[in-house]
This record gives structure tokens, C-alpha cells and sequence, in this order.
């Protein structure tokens, strides 16, 4: 074969379109393997459990259809995804290539802990690890055969596939190249405008190059860099659950599958498939009342909860200990913090109301950023940042349009969004040189609890841990092992570097 046949040959294929279902389907057969894997973890080993989800899974997954897109990537977009998702996720320290945040303290214990004990175990003296552990399985099991490494390596696989996948699925929401990469560009920069926030507290002074911009309020809208950095499990499943809503908001996806959506995803992150739930009540809403329903919008979410009721389960266990309650927050610094980090955003945004993403859509937006600063579940603000992802991601996409002519939006508008994504995104830049500036984080030697004294110590473990008599008996483990103890010579062979906090 001629080098020019080669190269025909080649771009031929590169400008193939991937089906958008096709990559949706990988991304829940995925989640619905952390279900199965799940069922392992906590001692529910019957050929029986595994072929009800095989099959079941099977059936999931022939229900996911996606009508086929002129705007469906082609293989070169779905390539740069991956790469653009493989980057972001090894920057923040996925693969122990770069410097990881501090809450990686805790996850690479969890994982550890995962990776050395027998399946299922329990702390002494009867706790069980009762968390979001979808993001772990795999890297786990990996682990178990290729130690630290693989399942380090493992990890920065699985997250940086599916944010590859994420993205590529998203890029079928727009129409063209330039769309694309504006829209791309405006949700890597998207973020509340922390450097102002930091000159409104007097921390101004002391911010460097390298620190962590967003806590300077009463809580925190975490921008895109510092939610693929720090929490990459919230992150991804709260933008695959925004970027079904908008497929099922423009006719290409049903509903049922959007409500088959925050039972797989709640393995990951329980609290960004909270943050969803308002999109898809009025989802249902809305097909209710154009009759739009169908009979298979009903089963897809009732598979899908066959499918993780194990994980529903082993997430609900002593969910007392947890509860959600109001946050106590005084009036003032609650009005400053969403003037800098929201306001400004929804007043250009509103001008594109009748936009594709407008209208309802732009509505639970905002109420949902308004609103969920005033709500907690368990001791911290959590909720807040990670129930809030698929509305910001869903508000980056609405604004990303007005840039690229989605909605007509004026000159003026135009050049003060770009404004505030520049201000907003200096958040992602310190994020980035952090990641390129810190020493790369030790591997764990300690278990859990031992990791997460270091740090969090304040904090209690009630998000993490439940008696074992507090599991259903269903699911309850019969026979668990006693995790392995914590190396005595400490949590890390050498410091972690820790950036300032303000």
C-alpha cells in the first residue's frame, strides 16, 4: 500500500462518526459492572446474583438507544476526548505521575485498604467501609494482582476513559468544530470568581500562585479544574448526569433513561445524583404532560435499580449517623458569595432564555445554585459543592452557546462573559500549577481511619463507616477479615505537600 493510500486509509477512519449510544453504553455498562463488583466487595458471591445482573444488564443496555447525529463524534474527536480526559485526570494525580490534593490522603487508603484486604472486611472494632467506593473497585482488583502501581495506573485509566467519554458524548450537543471547542474551553474554565472572593475576605495579599482559591466563603461552587483534581467521582458522575438531561432536553435521549440515571451513578457520588433530581423531575413532568411516556421509560429505571439495589442498599446503611439538615449560614456572607461566584454568570445567561438550554432548564439552574448552599448532609458543606456539578455544568453549556452564536447574545455580553471566565479562571490555573509545581504524593501505608486522623481528624467518619450490625441483613457480611493493620513506621515515606488554604 502507497504512503497516500496509507494516509487516505487513515483519515478515512479518523473522520468516521461514534455512534453517541454506543458511547453512553460503555459509560453505563461500566457503572453497572461497580454494582456487580459491589456485590464482591461485601460478601455476595452467588453464580445466581451474577447472572440476574448479566441479564439484566444486557437488558439495560438494549433499552439505551440513541437515534443516530449528524453531530455524533467522529473517531479523531473522540481520540483528542480522551486524551484532553487522560490529561486532566493524570494532572490532578491520577497514576501517581503529579502532585495529588490532599483529600487523596483518604481516597489512595481507601483503595489501599481495598487492594491488601480480602473481600469483604471490616475495621476493628466491627465497622465496615460504607462510602461511594464505585470510583475504587476496579483499581482494586487490579491492584490485588499488580500491587500500588497497577492499581494506581488502573485508576488513571478507568477515570480518564470515562471522562473521555464524558466529553466525547458531550461534543454531540454541538454542532461543528468551533462550537465544540468553545464550548470545551468555556467548561475547563468555568468557575466562580474566587481571586475576587480572596480581595473581599483581605487574603488577598497572601495568595500565591500555587494556593487553593475556593474557600474563602461560607461554602464553595468548585470550578471544573478543582472538581477533575480533588474529587473526580463527583465530577464524573455529576457531568454524565447533566449531559443526559441536556440530551434528553434536545429529543435524543428518552426519559427513561434519565431516570435510570442516579441509581448507577449513586456508587460514585450520592450527592451529584441529588443534584440531578430536580432536572429530572421536570423531565418527567414534561413528557407526563405532552404524553411523550412510554412503557419502556418505566422499565429502563426499574432495571436499573434492580440492578444496584445492592449498592442502594450498602449506601443507605446507618444514613442517621449522616441526615441532612440546614446549614447554619448567616444572611450577609451568603449574599456576597453568591453576587461573586453566581450573579454575575445568571445575568448574562438570562438573556439567552429562549435558548436551547434556557428557559425551564436555566430556572432549576439557578434555583438550584440559590438554594442548595442552605442545605448539608453530614458535617460539612459537601452537598452544596457536589450537588451543585450537573447545574453548573448544564449553565457552562448554556453560556459556551452565546459565545459561539447558539443564542444571539450582544458584543457587550459577549466580552464581559469572556471577562469573567478569565477571572473566574485563574481558580483552574492554580490548580494547574500546583500540579506541576508540588512533589509527586507518596504512596499510602496506612489504613483508613489512620489517613484520615492526619488531616480530617476533626471530622467524623460517620460518611464513611457503619457498624456492621447497621447493615441490612441481606447484605450484611458473615465471615468478613480483619482489616490488615497500618505500617508502623507511619502514613507516607515522605511528606505531603500541602498548598495554602485560604
Amino acid at each position: 500500500m502507497s504512503a497516500d493510500a496509507a494516509r487516505a486509509g487513515l483519515s478515512a477512519l479518523l473522520a468516521r462518526r461514534v455512534p453517541t449510544g454506543l458511547l453512553l453504553r460503555l459509560a453505563i455498562g461500566w457503572l453497572s459492572l461497580d454494582a456487580w463488583l459491589l456485590c464482591h466487595f461485601i460478601g455476595l458471591d452467588s453464580p445466581w446474583i451474577a447472572a440476574i445482573w448479566l441479564s439484566l444488564t444486557v437488558a439495560l443496555l438494549g433499552l439505551t438507544a440513541l437515534p443516530k447525529a449528524k453531530t455524533d463524534p467522529t473517531v479523531a474527536a473522540l481520540l483528542c476526548c480522551l486524551l484532553i480526559g487522560f490529561a486532566l485526570m493524570m494532572s490532578g494525580g491520577a497514576g501517581r505521575f503529579f502532585y495529588a490534593n490532599i483529600d487523596w490522603q483518604v481516597r489512595d487508603a481507601v483503595l489501599r485498604d481495598m487492594r491488601i484486604n480480602p473481600w469483604p472486611f471490616v475495621y476493628a472494632p466491627d465497622e465496615i467501609l460504607r462510602a461511594p467506593i464505585g470510583m475504587y473497585l476496579v483499581p482494586a482488583l487490579v491492584g490485588k494482582a499488580l500491587g500500588q502501581s497497577g492499581a494506581d495506573l488502573a485508576l488513571l485509566v478507568q477515570n480518564g476513559t470515562l471522562t473521555g467519554l464524558a466529553l466525547a458524548i458531550a461534543s454531540s450537543l454541538f454542532d461543528g468544530p468551533r462550537s465544540r471547542m468553545i464550548g470545551l474551553a468555556v467548561f475547563l474554565a468555568f468557575s466562580g470568581l474566587d481571586i475576587v472572593g480572596q480581595a473581599v475576605v483581605g487574603h488577598l495579599g497572601a495568595v500565591t500562585p500555587t494556593a487553593h482559591l475556593e474557600g474563602w466563603g461560607p461554602t464553595q461552587f468548585s470550578s471544573t479544574m478543582t472538581l477533575a483534581f480533588w474529587v473526580p467521582q463527583h465530577a464524573l458522575a455529576g457531568w454524565l448526569a447533566a449531559i443526559a438531561f441536556l440530551l434528553w432536553r434536545l429529543e435524543r435521549l428518552t426519559v427513561g433513561i434519565l431516570l435510570a440515571m442516579p441509581p448507577l451513578l449513586a456508587l460514585w457520588s450520592p450527592l451529584s445524583a441529588i443534584g440531578i433530581l430536580p432536572f429530572i423531575a421536570y423531565a418527567l413532568w414534561h413528557d407526563g404532560w405532552t404524553r411523550r411516556l412510554r412503557p419502556s421509560d418505566l422499565a429502563t429505571p426499574l432495571i436499573a435499580t434492580a440492578i444496584t439495589l445492592p449498592s442502594l442498599a450498602y449506601l443507605g446503611a446507618a444514613g442517621d449517623r449522616v441526615g441532612m439538615h440546614l446549614y447554619a449560614m448567616r444572611l450577609e456572607p451568603y449574599l456576597i458569595f453568591e453576587a461573586i461566584e453566581i450573579l454575575p454568570f445568571l445575568i448574562i445567561a438570562v438573556a439567552g432564555w429562549r435558548a436551547r438550554f434556557g428557559g425551564a432548564t436555566l430556572a432549576i439552574c439557578a434555583a438550584m445554585l440559590i438554594l442548595l448552599p442552605w442545605l448539608q448532609i453530614g458535617a460539612s458543606s459537601d452537598l452544596a459543592m457536589r450537588g451543585s456539578i450537573p447545574a453548573l455544568a448544564i449553565l457552562a453549556c448554556h453560556l459556551g452557546e452565546a459565545l459561539w452564536g447558539g443564542w444571539p447574545a450582544s458584543a457587550r455580553r459577549k466580552a464581559a462573559l469572556i471577562t469573567l471566565l478569565a477571572i473566574g479562571g485563574l481558580t483552574g490555573v492554580t490548580e494547574v500549577a500546583r500540579a506541576f509545581t508540588y512533589p509527586v504524593s507518596p504512596a499510602p501505608r496506612c489504613d483508613f481511619s489512620s489517613a484520615w486522623d492526619v488531616t480530617f481528624g476533626a471530622f467524623p467518619k460517620d460518611s464513611y463507616l457503619a457498624t456492621r450490625d447497621r447493615m441490612p441483613a441481606l447484605i450484611r457480611p458473615t465471615s468478613p477479615t480483619s482489616a490488615a493493620a497500618s505500617d508502623p513506621r507511619g502514613c507516607f515515606d515522605h511528606p505531603w505537600a500541602r498548598p495554602p488554604l485560604f
